[in-house]
């Protein structure tokens, strides 16, 4: 009993460490967020030179100069499109594979899970985009919104799958007795089972879409359909940087996320545990 309660104990320890590893770079962030532009390049961990006016002033520059609001609206509107492509099509796609025990969809399944191990290669994806002229104007966006899906996809269909072998076939069976089609059956009856894995799958595809910054920078560049996360290019140069603006416009974009994650972490790590225990 003992030798459990030190093994605990030094787990505890573990994690609380970690955590305190994790938060400095953010606490280092927020508090230079808060200071003049002299104080803020020493890059320190302290509370001297941070007031509220300073505060104010930093926040209000980043959010005129930045235009955050537009910004936001864009990361947005890609963020939500894209993750509902995913979800959608990998939550189908899962299902179809699980359930169609068919050499086919075995291979299906090893094709789609091999794209974990394959990293994107943007600059052939970019030249297939510019033929079919999804590089510019409102084409650029539902480039990027393809692009973030496949490339998140792989992920959330590997997730997917692994929930969907714990339910019961038997449902599918009782359905499809009672008159469902494939189709109703699926929107009707099993994917209310899925939501804890949605919403755990769901929070991944934000965080994605909404902190990526190398697929912005190819297709949302413009002054128009900048993401947020590219708002920091802003306040960086190739001899000086405003460090000050830099970390208020990195604590403005993190937040959406940090805020989310808050109030989806219950359900997040339920979805994780039943997708391990069912997988």
């Amino acid at each position: 009993m003992n030798k459990k309660k030190s093994k605990q104990a030094v787990c505890e320890m573990l994690g609380v460490l970690i955590s305190f590893l994790v938060l400095v770079p953010f606490l280092m962030v927020f508090l230079n967020s808060m200071k003049s532009k002299r104080q803020a390049n020493l890059l320190e961990l302290s509370l001297t030179g941070i007031s509220w006016n300073q505060f104010l002033e930093n926040y209000g520059t980043v959010i005129r100069e930045a235009r955050l609001v537009s910004s936001f609206m864009n990361s947005a509107i890609v963020t939500f499109l894209g993750a509902a492509l995913v979800l959608s099509c990998a939550s189908m796609a899962a299902f179809v594979v699980v359930r169609r025990k068919t050499r086919a969809m075995r291979a299906v399944n090893n094709f789609i899970v091999m794209g974990l191990t394959l990293p994107l290669a943007m600059v052939p994806v970019y030249f297939m985009l510019s033929k079919v002229h999804m590089t510019t104007g409102t084409g650029a966006v539902a480039g990027a919104i393809l692009v973030y899906a496949a490339s998140i996809f792989p992920f959330i269909f590997f997730i997917y799958t692994g929930f969907i072998k714990g339910i019961s076939s038997e449902i599918d069976e009782a359905a499809i007795i009672d008159g469902a089609s494939p189709l109703l059956m699926y929107f009707r009856i099993i994917f209310p089972l899925l939501k804890p894995v949605t919403i755990t799958a769901l929070m991944h595809c934000v965080m994605s879409i909404w902190n990526d910054f190398g697929i912005s920078l190819y297709l949302l560049n413009s002054a128009k359909r900048t993401t947020a996360v590219l708002t920091t290019y802003l306040f960086m140069g190739q001899k000086a940087s405003d460090w000050q603006l830099l970390f208020a416009d990195v604590v403005l974009v993190s937040m959406p996320i940090v805020i989310l994650y808050l109030f989806m972490q219950k359900y997040i790590v339920a979805g994780l545990a039943d997708g391990a225990v069912k997988g």
